[in-house]
This record gives C-alpha cells, sequence and structure tokens, in this order.
C-alpha cells in the first residue's frame, strides 16, 4: 500500500507533513479533508478524533501532525531531523513543544482576526496582538543565530515553517525586526525547496 496523507490544502499542520515529505522526497497519495466540522463520518472512521492531518503507511495509522514528523524521520534513518544524541534530541523536542503549546495558540487567533478565513476584524487583530509578541519575545530567546531554530536544520524548523509562511503573507501587525533570529529562521525555512513544493497555502 502507498503512503497515503489525509490532506488540507489550507492546514498549516498538513503543511508541516507536506514539507517533511518533501524533504524526504517521499511519494504518496493524498486525500483532501473538508476543513469544516464536523468532519465527514469516512473520515472520522480514519481518525476519530478528526484532526488534519493523518498520515497512513501500511497498517500504520497516525495523527498528530508532529508525532508523524517524528515517526518519518526515524523510518528514514534521518538523525539530522531528528538528532539520536539524547541533549540535541531533547533542544528539538523542547521547541516543538514551546511552538505547539505557546506559539500556535498564540498566532492563530492573530491569523483568523486578520482575514484567514474571512473578514478581518481590527479590534480582534489589536486584542491578540500582545500575547503573539510575548511569544515570540519568548522563542526569540531561545533560537541560535544562524537561520535555523537549533544550529542546525531540524523537524523544529519543520514545525515552525507553516506558521512563519502565514507571517509573511497575512497582514499581520507585527514587526520582525524585533525578533532577528525569528525572521532569519523564516526568511531560511520558507526558501527551501521543499517547503515550496509542498504548496504552501496562507
Amino acid at each position: 500500500m502507498p503512503l497515503a496523507l489525509y490532506n488540507a490544502p489550507g492546514s498549516g499542520n498538513a503543511l508541516k507533513v507536506r514539507f517533511m515529505l518533501a524533504e524526504l522526497a517521499l511519494d504518496y497519495e493524498t486525500i483532501d479533508v473538508p476543513m469544516a466540522r464536523p468532519r465527514p463520518e469516512w473520515y472520522l472512521r480514519v481518525n476519530p478524533v478528526g484532526g488534519v492531518p493523518t498520515f497512513v503507511d501500511g497498517d500504520l495509522v497516525l495523527a498528530e501532525s508532529n508525532a508523524i514528523l517524528r515517526y518519518l524521520a526515524a523510518r528514514e534513518q534521518r538523525v539530522d531531523l531528528y538528532p539520536t544524541d539524547l541533549a540535541a534530541r531533547a533542544r528539538v523536542d523542547w521547541l516543538l513543544d514551546v511552538w505547539s503549546t505557546l506559539v500556535r495558540p498564540a498566532t492563530f487567533p492573530l491569523e483568523q482576526a486578520s482575514g484567514l478565513n474571512g473578514e478581518r476584524d481590527e479590534a480582534a487583530v489589536e486584542a491578540s496582538r500582545p500575547a503573539v509578541e510575548a511569544a515570540f519575545d519568548a522563542v526569540e530567546q531561545l533560537l541560535a543565530e544562524n537561520g535555523t531554530m537549533t544550529g542546525a536544520f531540524t523537524l523544529a524548523d519543520i514545525c515552525a515553517a507553516p506558521t512563519l509562511f502565514r507571517s509573511a503573507n497575512l497582514p499581520l501587525p507585527l514587526d520582525f525586526s524585533r525578533w532577528p533570529r525569528l525572521q532569519l529562521v523564516r526568511a531560511t525555512v520558507t526558501a527551501r525547496p521543499a517547503f515550496i513544493a509542498a504548496g504552501p497555502v496562507r
């Protein structure tokens, strides 16, 4: 059975996995899932939680984008992307978790208010901006200075790429000169051929 990705083109989490698959040069089948909730019954039979994406590799059905990234790195023995050295791996895991638990909960409301899926709401934009600035202030202190999250291109960069892409392609009221390391990561990861091949949609 070929690899398969249950995907939504506008999903940042699905984009992460498409980016990873492009980095690995793996062929896969795409099955598009409607973004609207509730999800269709046919999809809930694949992933009862209903999140997007879901990845299928033979008998393995796996959801949660960061879990899929870790699995694919291990499957392809890409220790450059997900190191075997415990300290290096722990740093990647820390940044994956920081991005998912701090950055995404802060940035998603700002993206929505800025018109990601509808009309722009200026009051909501201003209300949600401080949380994003605080999250980026914190992350800036954790980053390397060479255009990657940890000092080398890893799963942490793949995880961050969709959010960073949106930050440059939505009218967000953010001045990235405040976060020079993050700005450099954004420029580096979104210019990678595999990211472009993944078909980013703002």
